[in-house]
């Protein structure tokens, strides 16, 4: 399950990276919402899956719809304006120790353990070798690059933020709580897009934008959204953070799947350090 909800993520690049092309970026990120929102509630109605009832439940996924999606997803794409997309890729494994952090501090069941730490370590290793060492130079002062990098880490800390939130969150059938979030995440995104650049600039969107789009929305967030909280129900918030260390392996594949970008040696020493972390920060007595 690990495995699919990577390659789900991971091929949100390159989805991005044809969506981008023709459509605004506040519009990229309010039309996978809404795409994934077209999918899940759908299913939901016809499984005949109650939406919750009450102030308290509609109260989680609002904070989920908010923090797990509208503010990681506009501050990681506003400061990929600024900086590298290997330095955002540094930055954005920022998630997993900070999900480590959070989740020692507010649940009983995922303690800080020198196992797990070492693993989370050796971990972030494979990521820095993946992209490449040379993209932590590109660490430098100036405004526009500080507040890129700033935006970047406050998105990886929504994403570490939104994974123990998942984890808090009232029990509930995974179905309810996927398009609960996303339906109430479209609405917030499109009446934000809305307000920054006016609906009638997507008339000058491409087809294949458009498809990118839907394939952000139907693959990349509603079908991840369901994989993300039945795994994070069963194996708890700091493991489903890992996923972060292997996104950009798979993203880094990809590309040299469909693009024909160059897959560098590092790639697939990245990916084995990577791996190896997870087998220890895992790793239990018999």
């Amino acid at each position: 399950m690990l495995g699919l909800l990577v390659s789900l993520w991971g091929s949100a690049f390159a989805f991005a990276r044809i969506a981008v092309e023709t459509i605004a970026p506040e519009w990229t990120m309010a039309g996978r919402l809404a795409a994934g929102a077209l999918l899940l509630v759908p299913v939901a109605l016809v499984a005949r899956r109650a939406m919750p009832s009450g102030l308290a439940p509609w109260g989680w996924v609002l904070a989920l719809a908010l923090i797990g999606n509208i503010a990681p997803f506009f501050a990681i794409s506003w400061g990929q304006q600024h900086i590298s997309s290997a330095l955002a890729g540094i930055l954005i494994g920022f998630t997993p120790l900070a999900t480590l952090a959070l989740a020692h501090l507010v649940l009983k069941d995922e303690r800080i353990t020198p196992l797990r730490a070492a693993g989370f370590a050796v971990g972030f290793a494979g990521l820095v070798v993946v992209l490449g060492p040379s993209s932590l130079t590109d660490i430098v002062s100036g405004s526009d690059k500080i507040a890129g990098q700033l935006a970047v880490l406050g998105g990886a800390f929504c994403f570490a933020c939104n994974n123990v939130l998942a984890r808090r969150m009232p029990d509930m059938p995974v179905l309810v709580k996927s398009s609960g979030v996303m339906a109430t995440g479209a609405l917030m995104g499109i009446a934000l897009a809305a307000t920054m650049t006016p609906p009638t600039a997507l008339a000058g969107a491409s087809t294949a934008s458009l498809l990118g789009v839907a394939g952000l929305g139907l693959l990349s967030t509603g079908l991840a959204a369901i994989v993300f909280f039945h795994l994070i129900d069963k194996t708890g918030a700091t493991f489903v953070s890992l996923s972060n260390y292997l996104v950009p392996v798979f993203a880094a594949i990809a590309g040299y799947l469909l693009f024909g970008e160059a897959l560098q040696e590092r790639v697939l020493i990245g990916l084995g350090l990577v791996l190896a972390g997870i087998t220890v920060s895992e790793w239990r007595r018999a």
